[in-house]
């Protein structure tokens, strides 16, 4: 089911980029149209609940996409066309959400003050390694995950997880398992496990996609995570075979999951001591040609 899902976030974000070009064709995606709409119509019938968005969004973009393409001849997209509107009624929808679909972007209100307050927290965070007995609240740390959400992603897949470890045992023995824990391991209050899903990318080409729209996803998560009062420390994963056989044994891991990265999740102790971590220049990373 997972991997059908995945192509149907891929499949409605191509469409959505047909929708958007310019010039706009009067036929696009008819190679994938069918299975498209197939795949729309199997999924409804087992996903709900949190996930309902996703069949809304799916809906209100073939719409759109079924009155773009309304003077093609192509016999596959009137094929899907005569399905859908068999079928799209059916699709459960949000009435506060809106329409799903391509938007006119406006333009960011107060832009200075917001760039100056994303600007203080990313120049505030640094990774705290010393944290107080305290429970981190699980709400908070969804807030801050939302956020990360929102990253740019490889055809809008986000195909990973995100494992929060707050059972005492447990994350003790995951914080060790990792390089670079000594000696702060046992008193982390809850420790996040990025895990990448290979099950989203058809083609060799994108191998390395779980690790990029991981990344993505975990600048905002961190930064969204200072702004909420707690604090984060980055942990870098090995990839030594050793190292993930363990991690998989103890959380347990499918077949093409493959961890991305951990962070430490709490509320700081007052007044501890954190590396500089002295930044490069920005005129020593950016090029002009």
């Amino acid at each position: 089911m997972f991997s059908n899902r995945m192509f149907l976030r891929r499949s409605i974000h191509r469409m959505e980029k047909g929708l958007i070009s310019r010039p706009r064709r009067d036929s696009f995606a008819a190679d994938y149209v069918v299975r498209t709409v197939r795949t729309a119509i199997s999924l409804s019938e087992i996903v709900g609940g949190d996930d309902s968005g996703e069949l809304q969004w799916a809906s209100d973009v073939l719409a759109r996409y079924f009155e773009a393409t309304y003077a093609s001849t192509d016999e596959r997209i009137l094929r899907a066309r005569s399905m859908w509107e068999a079928f799209c009624g059916s699709i459960i929808r949000d009435s506060c959400a809106g329409e799903l679909a391509p938007f006119r972007q406006p333009q960011l209100e107060c832009a200075t003050a917001k760039f100056a307050g994303l600007k203080s927290i990313a120049v505030h965070r640094r990774s705290v390694r010393w944290f107080q007995d305290r429970d981190v609240p699980r709400a908070l740390v969804e807030e801050a995950a939302a956020v990360g959400l929102t990253a740019p992603s490889a055809c809008n897949r986000q195909s990973f997880r995100l494992l929060i470890i707050d059972d005492p045992e447990l994350r003790k023995r995951v914080a060790k398992i990792p390089m670079g824990t000594a000696g702060f391991a046992d008193q982390i209050p809850a420790i996040a496990v990025l895990i990448g899903q290979h099950r989203g990318y058809e083609h060799e080409r994108d191998r390395h996609a779980i690790y990029v729209d991981g990344g993505l996803f975990a600048s905002g998560f961190v930064l969204a995570l200072e702004g909420l009062g707690l604090n984060s420390c980055c942990i870098n994963w090995p990839e030594i075979r050793v190292k993930n056989r363990q991690i998989r044994k103890l959380i347990g891991l499918d077949e093409d999951e493959r961890v991305i990265m951990l962070v430490a999740i709490g509320y700081g102790t007052e007044n501890q001591l954190v590396p500089r971590s002295h930044k490069r220049h920005v005129k020593t990373v950016v090029e002009w040609r």
